[in-house]
């Protein structure tokens, strides 16, 4: 598929040798794992969108069927982009994780420019060079040059499928997996929309849960159709409780439920209301989600607009890179249309004040009060298991 003029979406362009393969039940490994199968949520939670197919891209005049196919066997969607597509149009790509190069499209000026471009949209993403032993010097210079980080045979399965299981299963234990929790459909969104667009854009697995379906402030059917809508744009599953619109409970009940989709999904990082907040709904989504996420190592408070002048935040995501993105998933939430904190000069004004903060180099931001930060120096904890044989039955060395 090449991507369409003017919106950066496939289009089919396939002929038989990107016929779709069987995918095996591979899944990656690992303590951080990237869950591709679906989680065990209580019945009172329902997934009404999950997350979006990880995508590789083909950017090549030639079909390259062995290396699709691997790349398909790992789980991976295929999509093919036109080495003639002008960089400005991939700016609607969704994220990335490959980008699988031809060496024949290395030859052409605009090379550089595209693949340029590729990596400000998905800055993740491997470059991988599609060659094999008789490449000569001058394309790999100029894949050097391009930023391409691995030279594979196109035409050697096994070691294709064996490298890209590797990487994948690397990636899953280093990869975020982030939970944002509101109490209305459009809390998350209004909060920290840019910073779960810039999570997805940094490769990262993003989960809405939305307690309530809004119906104190609008018909509810309208409302969940609208927060489907908006968790698709976003590229995050959406989980949806039905608590009752201004009547949640900070008690066992809402613990409970936000519990066990915690356990469910086992986020690094779980993003939520502020306590300083005017509604009930927001303080009481708060007060739960601190006693259900207590083994979540960062834990950070968004804005609503019925915060109170105690939010200080200290923490700020620069999302000028999504900002706009963010405007799209707000107006998704068109029963909402005539409050005055979705207009988007609101919006993006808001998000310039608080902007000021990470000047120069962004220009707009979402403000966070940090509840929990662990940082581990060097990457995740090892599980403990895997310290006992290294450190004996006695434990660690003690003074």
């Amino acid at each position: 598929m090449a991507a369409t003029p003017g919106s950066g979406r496939p289009v089919d362009r396939r002929d038989p040798a990107w016929a779709d393969h069987v995918t095996p039940e591979w899944r990656p490994t690992g303590r951080r794992r990237a869950r591709q199968t679906a989680p065990d949520f209580p019945p009172a939670v329902t997934e009404l969108c999950s997350w979006p197919a990880q995508t590789a891209l083909l950017v090549a005049d030639e079909p390259y069927p062995t290396a699709v196919d691997a790349v398909r066997r790992v789980g991976f969607t295929v999509v093919v982009v036109d080495p003639e597509t002008p960089a400005e149009q991939l700016a609607g790509l969704d994220p990335f994780t490959y980008v699988l190069i031809g060496p024949e499209i290395l030859r052409r000026d605009s090379c550089v420019e595209l693949l340029e471009a590729l990596r400000d949209t998905s800055p993740i993403a491997r470059f991988l060079l599609l060659a094999g032993q008789d490449v000569d010097a001058p394309t790999l210079l100029a894949a050097i040059r391009a930023g391409v980080q691995e030279v594979l045979d196109p035409h050697d399965q096994i070691t294709l499928l064996t490298t890209l299981r590797i990487q994948v299963d690397r990636a899953a234990r280093t990869r975020e997996r982030v939970l944002a929790v509101g109490a209305h459909p459009d809390d998350v969104e209004i909060g920290c929309a840019g910073a779960l667009l810039e999570h997805r854009r940094q490769g990262d697995r993003v989960s809405v849960l939305t307690l309530s379906r809004g119906a104190v402030g609008g018909d509810a059917g309208d409302r969940v159709v609208e927060a489907t809508t908006a968790a698709g744009l976003i590229g995050a599953q959406l989980l949806l409780g039905d608590l009752p619109d201004t009547k949640v409970s900070a008690g066992i009940d809402t613990i409970s439920l936000i519990e066990a989709v915690i356990a469910a999904l086992e986020p690094t990082t779980v993003y939520v209301h502020s306590p300083h907040d005017t509604h009930q709904d927001h303080r009481a989504v708060h007060a739960a989600t601190m006693s259900a996420a207590r083994a979540v190592p960062t834990m950070m408070a968004y804005q609503s607009p019925s915060a109170n002048n105690r939010f200080l935040p200290t923490a700020f995501v620069p999302i000028d890179r999504v900002v706009r993105l963010k405007l799209r998933v707000l107006a998704c939430h068109a029963s909402q249309a005539g409050r005055s904190y979705l207009d988007a000069d609101t919006v993006v004004s808001t998000a310039r004040y608080w902007g000021r903060h990470v000047a120069p180099p962004a220009r707009y931001a979402e403000p966070f009060e940090v509840l929990r930060a662990i940082d581990h120096i060097g990457g995740p904890p090892a599980p403990a298991a895997d310290l006992a044989p290294s450190l004996g039955e006695e434990g660690p060395d003690r003074e």
